[in-house]
């Protein structure tokens, strides 16, 4: 929802950036690729260290990376499908890796693998719903797209580092969890019902 109803306010905080990077001559798909191989050394830091804070901030320094390269593209003038679609794998292989790296730290493997599997139906159910009928981003502001479950796992998990708090004995990390199992597949049961409406209605 943050993303689709108010990336035009993202784009403009970018833009004075991306004009710097495409004078540089850098290109788009070098920055969408830059997220996978700089998580993946971030994980496996994490993984070594237990560093769970620096991690955090890690991840959310390289989140922004998933707005600037489609903010260079558009400067530069090299948008393409392509990089569209590869920027779309890419965070696919961004959140798994982030999240298989968590729970071996943390030990809740079912929690985030039921919150991974949520997480990658929401991106399926909208790619399934456009090979039968057209869709647009603006159609779709959902609940929890990438942005609101990064900030929500990074912030709970951030959050069970700073409060010593456990409710009914498990830490704000547990709970944050929790709530994003249940947002990541109430929000595929509404891309499902958006797309039975848009396929019957065609």
């Amino acid at each position: 929802m943050l993303t689709s109803r108010h990336k035009h306010v993202l784009n403009r905080l970018l833009a004075p950036i991306a004009a710097a990077l495409a004078r540089t001559g850098v290109s788009p798909s070098a920055l969408t690729l830059a997220a996978p191989l700089l998580t993946s050394v971030a994980c496996l830091w994490l993984v070594l260290t237990v560093a769970i804070l620096p991690f955090c901030v890690a991840s959310l320094l390289i989140g922004l990376l998933d707005g600037l390269d489609g903010a260079v593209a558009r400067a530069s003038g090299r948008v393409t499908k392509f990089g569209a679609y590869l920027d779309a794998v890419c965070d696919r292989y961004v959140e798994s890796m982030v999240a298989i790296a968590v729970a071996y730290v943390t030990g809740y493997w079912t929690l985030i693998m039921v919150a991974l599997v949520g997480a990658l139906l929401v991106s399926y159910s909208k790619a399934r719903a456009a090979m039968e009928v057209a869709v647009s981003n603006q159609e779709w502001p959902d609940l929890m797209e990438r942005t609101e479950r990064s900030l929500l796992f990074l912030g709970g998990l951030s959050a069970s580092q700073l409060v010593r708090w456990r409710p009914l004995g498990h830490d704000l990390f547990w709970w944050a969890l929790v709530l994003l199992v249940i947002l990541t597949h109430g929000t595929v049961a509404q891309r499902i019902l958006r797309a039975r409406r848009f396929i019957l209605s065609r």
